[in-house]
């Protein structure tokens, strides 16, 4: 038991007093266009650093500041009017319990100067002169940068 304890101290900053993380339940996750509305609402929450979906199970895992309460981020995805969040817990068999949220509207500190997400186009830059590599530019015996950098190493190190 003593060799457990030491072994988890090992690792350095394996807890975050700054960060937690809250599983939720959220009833109404059914398509994208709710999964949309859901991370429209977790972003505007100030102390959210992030989170994910599991769409299949209607869970949203959302790692927020340690001074945020989970009622705030119930309180954004109730105000969606569609959804319902609750909180998932393990108890101390391990198994895992929703606990439903208070009905009263938690206050919650808005993020309002979010900036705008850069568009999702392709690389602006398309000259094919100013490639590092040009497709077809090879001899037909020439290796890939792939393999020239595996024989590097290959040969650097010694096996």
């Amino acid at each position: 038991m003593n060799s457990r304890r030491r072994k988890a101290q090992f690792f350095l900053g394996s807890t975050n007093k700054r960060a937690k993380t809250v599983v939720l339940h959220i009833d109404g996750l059914d398509d994208s266009s709710r999964r949309n509305l859901c991370e429209e609402a977790l972003l505007k929450i100030k102390g959210v650093i992030s989170f994910t979906f599991q769409m299949a199970v209607q869970r949203c895992v959302v790692r927020i500041r340690s001074d945020l309460k989970a009622e705030a981020l119930a309180t954004a995805i109730a105000s969606t009017k569609v959804m319902k969040a609750q909180q998932v817990v393990k108890d101390e068999s391990g198994e895992e319990l929703l606990i439903p949220f208070q009905d009263a509207p938690v206050e919650v500190e808005q993020n309002t100067d979010l900036p705008e997400y850069l568009p999702e186009d392709e690389s602006p830059s398309k000259e094919q002169d100013k490639a590092v590599s040009r497709v077809g530019s090879h001899p037909e015996g020439a290796a890939s940068w792939l393999s020239t950098a595996a024989n590097f190493l290959s040969r650097s190190f010694y096996w």
